[in-house]
Order: C-alpha cells, then sequence, then structure tokens
C-alpha cells in the first residue's frame, strides 16, 4: 500500500484518511489503532529504505548493459532554487533499471561523469556496462573534458558511444527550421506562438492540404507512393508515443490521404525551442486558408513540410533500430547531398549538421550492419573482408566517422569498416568465428541468433533517461524535502509502474 500511496503522489495527510477509512471498512476499531500522521510518515520512510535495499541486494545483471543519462535543471526539493539533475538509468536485455537521480553541483561534464560512474560502482555494475547513451551536447562529448570521455577513463575501460539517435536527428530538422523560417532569439517562435492563440478561431474541419500544390506535386512526385505506403504500415503498429503517432497522422493529411481515424488535429502545444517535434508538428497544422501568413512564412513552411516528408519521417520513425543505423545513417545522408537539386540552402545546412555525428558510421559502429536484414548479402561479405584485410592499429578509433561530402555517393559500408569493428563483437560477447561462415549461412548458426538479438535489443535512443526526468519532475518536492528519501521514492515508484503498468484489472490483481 505505500507504495501504492508513494506512485499517485498522495501526501502523508491524505495518507491518513485513506488508511483509517480502509481500516473503518475492514472492521478494525480506528480507536484502537496507532493512526496519526507521524506514525504513517515514519511507516512509509522505513518501508522505502527497506523496499530500495531489498531490490538493490536482489538486483543481477549477468548481460551487457547500456548505461543512459540525461541532465535537466530543476526546481529544487526545497522549492527555493534550481539545480542541475541526472537521472541515470541502465539498459540490457529484459534489464531497465534506474540507479539514481544525482543532484549535481553543475551541470559540466565532470560532475555528470563523476555521478555516472559512482551510481554504476554503487550498483556493481561496472564490469557489465559496455556502451553509454547520451545526448550529444558538448558537456558529453568534449574531447577533453566531456563526460564520456572522463567516464572511460574513470572505468578504465573502451565504450561504445551510442549517441541518441533521436537527439542526432533533431539537430538536423532544427538546422532546416531555422534555415526557412529564421532564428529566434526568444524561448518561443513568434509564428508559432501566435497560432497557438489563434487556435480556437480555427474551423478544423476546413484545412487545407497540398494535394493541389504545384510546388509540393513536383518536389514530391517520386517519393509520394513509398511514402504513403510507408506511413500506413507504421500507423498499424503501435507507436511509443502520441507526437510520433501524430507526426505520422499529419504527414498523410498534408499528401491529401485520410488517416484510419479521420483527420484530426490536437490542440498546439509548448513550443519553446527544445521542444522540437512540437516545430514540426506545427508545421503541418498551419491552416493556411484561415490563418494569415507572409508569403515568407509560407514559403518557409512548405519548404519545412517537403523536407519532412521526402526524407525526415521515415528516417525518424526509423532511428530506434540499432542494427539500421549504419546503412539509414549513411542514405540519409547521401539523400541531404542529392536534397540539393529541390532546395541547395536547407541541403547544405542540414548535411554540415549532419556530418557532426556519423556516430554509428565509426569503425566500431558499423558491424551493426551485419545484423540488418535489410543490407545485401554482397555488402556484409565486402564488410567481413574489409574486417579481415585491414591492418591492426594501435591508435584508438575515432568516435565518429569523418567524411567528405564531395566523395559521399561513392561511400559503402565496408569503406567504414576495419579490425577495430571487432570491438562490438568483443564487448557483446559474439564470437569472431562467425566471421568465418558465409553471411547466407548465418541464419542456421545459435550464435548468430544470439548475437542478432543482443543487437537489436541494444538501445541506441535515450528515451529512457527521459523518462527519468519525467519521474523526477512529477515526485520533486512534493511528498519529502529529504533528498535521501526522495531517491527511496523514485526507486519505488518505478519498481511499481514496472509491477502494475496499468490500472487494468488482470494487472492489478496478481
Amino acid at each position: 500500500m505505500t507504495s501504492t500511496l508513494d506512485r499517485t503522489n498522495l501526501s502523508d495527510r491524505k495518507a491518513m484518511m485513506i488508511v483509517t477509512e480502509t481500516a473503518k471498512s475492514l472492521g478494525h476499531n480506528v480507536s484502537e489503532l496507532a493512526l496519526n500522521r507521524q506514525t504513517i510518515r515514519r511507516s512509509r520512510q522505513k518501508y522505502r529504505q527497506n523496499l530500495c535495499a531489498h531490490l538493490k541486494q536482489q538486483f543481477t545483471a549477468r548481460v551487457p548493459l547500456v548505461i543512459h543519462w540525461d541532465g535537466k535543471l530543476l526546481r529544487d526539493i526545497t522549492g527555493q532554487e534550481h539545480v542541475d539533475r541526472l537521472p541515470i538509468i541502465i539498459k540490457g536485455a529484459s534489464i531497465s533499471q534506474l540507479l539514481t537521480v544525482a543532484k549535481l553541483p553543475s551541470g559540466t561534464g565532470e560532475a555528470q561523469a563523476k555521478a555516472v560512474c559512482d551510481a554504476v560502482n554503487d550498483w556493481d555494475v561496472q564490469d557489465q556496462v559496455v556502451a553509454m547513451s547520451f545526448d550529444t551536447t558538448s558537456s558529453n562529448t568534449g574531447k577533453l573534458n566531456g563526460a564520456c570521455v572522463l567516464i572511460e577513463q574513470t572505468l578504465q575501460k573502451n565504450l561504445l558511444h551510442l549517441a541518441c539517435r533521436h537527439h542526432m536527428y533533431e539537430l538536423v530538422i532544427g538546422a532546416v527550421i531555422s534555415t526557412c523560417l529564421g532564428q529566434s532569439c526568444g524561448p518561443e517562435v513568434p509564428l508559432f506562438k501566435r497560432f497557438q492563440t489563434q487556435w480556437h478561431f480555427l474551423d478544423q474541419g476546413n484545412y487545407q492540404d497540398a494535394s493541389t500544390d504545384e510546388t509540393v506535386i513536383n518536389s514530391l512526385r517520386e517519393v509520394r507512393g513509398s511514402v504513403v505506403s510507408f506511413i500506413r504500415d507504421q500507423l498499424d503498429l503501435v507507436q511509443p508515443r502520441d507526437d510520433y503517432r501524430e507526426l505520422l497522422e499529419l504527414t498523410l493529411i498534408f499528401l491529401g490521404e485520410t488517416p484510419a481515424r479521420g483527420a484530426r488535429f490536437m490542440k498546439p502545444g509548448a513550443m519553446h525551442q527544445a521542444r522540437w517535434m512540437s516545430k514540426v508538428l506545427y508545421s503541418f497544422k498551419m491552416f493556411r486558408n484561415q490563418f494569415h501568413l507572409t508569403p515568407r512564412e509560407e514559403k518557409g513552411l512548405r519548404d519545412i513540410c517537403i523536407f519532412i516528408v521526402y526524407l525526415y519521417v521515415k528516417a525518424w520513425i526509423t532511428c530506434p533500430k540499432a542494427t539500421s543505423a549504419p546503412a539509414n545513417d549513411l542514405q540519409f545522408l547521401k539523400d541531404l547531398v542529392s536534397y540539393e537539386v529541390i532546395h541547395p540552402e536547407i541541403s547544405k545546412t542540414a548535411t554540415k549538421k549532419f556530418l557532426n555525428h556519423l556516430w554509428y558510421l565509426s569503425e566500431e559502429l558499423v558491424g551493426l550492419a551485419l545484423f540488418d536484414e535489410a543490407v545485401d548479402i554482397e555488402v556484409k561479405r565486402e564488410i567481413i573482408q574489409r574486417i579481415k584485410n585491414s591492418n591492426e592499429s594501435e591508435e584508438q578509433p575515432a568516435k565518429r566517422a569523418q567524411v567528405n561530402p564531395k566523395f559521399i555517393m561513392d561511400q559503402s559500408l565496408d569503406n567504414f569498416a576495419s579490425k577495430k569493428s571487432l570491438i562490438l563483437f568483443q564487448l557483446f560477447g559474439i564470437p569472431v568465428d562467425l566471421l568465418e561462415n558465409d553471411v547466407v549461412n548465418w541464419s542456421q548458426l545459435p550464435d548468430f541468433q544470439e548475437a542478432k538479438q543482443k543487437m537489436t535489443s541494444l538501445s541506441v535512443v535515450n528515451d529512457h533517461a527521459e523518462r527519468g526526468v519525467a519521474l523526477i519532475e512529477e515526485f520533486s518536492g512534493h511528498l519529502t524535502k529529504d533528498e535521501e528519501q526522495l531517491q527511496f521514492i523514485l526507486q519505488v515508484v518505478q519498481a511499481h509502474r514496472r509491477a502494475y503498468p496499468d490500472t487494468l484489472k488482470r494487472m492489478l490483481q496478481h
């Protein structure tokens, strides 16, 4: 019951009322029970501490782990100042465990690295951690004082750098929107703010798609059919977030199609600079026949929507697939360069931005393509030959591939492979002998089946840490002003959510 009270964010005062009425309903004489706010408070504190100690004692991890973290400036539990919070989570096959939501003295890479290493050592999983998943901010990726470098130095081991693929592609669309609509120096985009204030005056049934726009038709003629087919296939699947589904449906509506749920438009939400997805959704929602736009604004929105349909929506939706990452990133980069024939400025800006984030074309990670069913057999054979025939090097492999965009069209996945690509095999316990077999026969090998399961379950987006941020936002300063008790509460709530992911009767009865 204590776990339920914590998960539902009920104070000791409210808990007192619920416990008392529950006791009455069960036939107890309340006057004979030791019931008061302080007793309930002490009992909840003791239970939290004991449960957390039990969770840590029972926790075992015999599989390779990826460590996730994501910092955010939040109001402290005292409510008087803001502090940097860092949710730290480990993820592996069938494992997802919150270690802590650390309170940092600052948001520097050094402070984040110390918090991560302390949490890893506290839970005794340093030997199982083989990779890091992080947003590609300078505090994380700095060559000297970035958290990633400092974590490797502290743990004294080489770790795979699984940069958050959502964050990588956020930066690209952010650059495109700035190119089309101009930079905004304030926390909000003026055009979208203006649209939000007029939303209630718009007739949502009187929307205008782009099926009659000649510019859109000519730009998307080659890809329209494949994009519509891709979106309909994705809508048949369960989308992890409502805004991802909304993106797919709005793209269909823009192309003159009708989603299965009908043409519906959600109320515009927050649109400050960090809310990049809202900017994409706003771009599609503009009711151009009702909402006044300047010629520059209308052209800018049209260019954004064309880019999203032509290249971005498919790249974004397929981001979480680890094994597809190398092939998808290489193809996306080629598509960005080719986009010059449609919009030279967008092509130049987006290509320049993406060239700084070729993490999954590095020597260490390009081997993921060997487990991608969409990659051609011959390409896989060429990757294996490059791994076998390349010279051994004592130098540490670069965590990001460097590519000259002038020659990108001539590049294939095997150009990025080397002996260092075997690091992926070593860290995940994949037998190197697998490379001695022809790729055609891999599907029949138990070693390949086990390796493929490891690679497909690999987490290459930082959504887990973002959920940790949402957790601390929900509970910070509500049930306790004590930092230790706050950490206990977060562990208790996570454990309860894992046991009861929903309020359905069939889940709650166990």
